[in-house]
C-alpha cells in the first residue's frame, strides 16, 4: 500500500544494485536506493544508468524511494 502523501521528486539512475533496486542520485546530490514494484519492473524492464525517473518517498525515511515512472526528457 502506498504511503499517504508521498514526496515526489526526480532522480537519476547511477547503477543497478539488484534486479529491481537501483542506486539513484537526487538533484541535491544525495544518493538513495530506489526500487521498482514487481508490476512496474515487468512493464519497464531494466533501467539504464543516467535514466531519469520519477520517485516517491515518505517523510519517514529519505534513504529509499519507489520508482513511479520514467521522467519525461527535459525540453
Amino acid at each position: 500500500m502506498p504511503a499517504p502523501n508521498p514526496i515526489r521528486t526526480i532522480g537519476t539512475i547511477l547503477a543497478p544494485a539488484s534486479p529491481r533496486t537501483y542506486r539513484t542520485i537526487l538533484a541535491n546530490g544525495k544518493e538513495i536506493l530506489a526500487h521498482l514494484s514487481p508490476r512496474r519492473a515487468a512493464a519497464l524492464g531494466p533501467l539504464e544508468p543516467q535514466t531519469q525517473v520519477n520517485l516517491e518517498m515518505t517523510s519517514y525515511d529519505f534513504s529509499i524511494g519507489r520508482i513511479a515512472s520514467i521522467a519525461p526528457p527535459d525540453p
